[in-house]
């Protein structure tokens, strides 16, 4: 049977945000997540993460939000804070590849110590898939045994060889209908299933699918901080849609976790 890994990204960006997580894993379909190292709710969601063994959690690198965990770095700007990803293309070309290596390792190490047994790494943005970031990518796996997330599937990125958690990745939520925030989601339930029929579709002969979600509960942190905020909720209420498990299930794919795969 194909299997089928429910990945949150952004566990630990807020409270809010890992509220929205771990209802859409205890009453919903999420198998898995990818927790943020240098965010306000990290060691609240590292608790989470205990208090919840069977959810796979792996890290969610950052380096296009929030502050970064080594300071006076070619990473951040005079307040400590990451260029946002509107910048970083330009940026990229003044920052160090070792400072990046290092504060990888530092929001690993973070985390480690405060008892995370991560699954798998992937980033914020996708930034580890960039080219330029290529090899600092295999240096991280390569030092924590680590496999990473194959972002092949979104952002035109090409597949990649080295330590691949999954085949393809899919975002299951960004399109038209399930964006479309003027109308409860019960009132347009149909066609948001249809959406996301259309998009399990697209992976009919892969073994390992990804399915990338952001499901959350709007805090006063994520609604200053992040232009994706109100739609999230929407993605609660899916996550948690019985009929999504049921299309799921329909579709052949057995839902499972980083954890269970060799």
């Amino acid at each position: 049977m194909k299997k089928i890994i429910i990945n949150a990204d952004d566990f630990g960006y807020s409270s809010g945000v890992n509220a929205g997580i771990i209802k859409a894993y205890q009453e919903g379909i999420l198998t898995s997540t990818t927790l943020m190292g240098n965010m306000p709710g990290a060691k609240e969601a590292v608790k989470l993460a205990k208090e919840n063994p069977l959810l796979g959690v792996g890290i969610h690198l950052v380096l296009t939000t929030g502050k970064g965990m080594n300071r006076n770095t070619s990473l951040v700007r005079k307040d400590g804070n990451f260029y946002r990803l509107n910048d970083y293309k330009e940026q990229r070309k003044k920052m160090s590849s070792e400072d990046i290596f290092d504060e990888w390792c530092s929001q690993i190490d973070y985390l480690l110590g405060l008892g995370l047994d991560p699954t798998h790494f992937d980033s914020h943005h996708h930034v580890h898939y960039f080219s330029e970031n290529h090899e600092i990518t295999f240096e991280i796996s390569k030092k924590y045994n680590l496999k990473f997330r194959n972002s092949f599937g979104v952002e035109n990125f090409s597949n990649m060889e080295k330590s691949l958690a999954n085949d393809l990745l899919l975002d299951m939520m960004n399109t038209p209908m399930i964006r479309d925030m003027s109308k409860p989601y019960l009132e347009i339930q149909k066609e948001c299933l249809k959406e996301i029929d259309d998009t399990l579709n697209k992976a009919k002969q892969v073994d390992i699918l990804e399915m990338m979600v952001h499901p959350a509960f709007v805090d006063e942190h994520l609604y200053q901080n992040s232009s994706f905020n109100i739609q999230r909720v929407r993605e609660v209420e899916i996550l948690t849609d019985p009929h999504v498990k049921q299309l799921i299930e329909e579709k052949g794919f057995y839902l499972t976790n980083f954890k269970n795969i060799e």
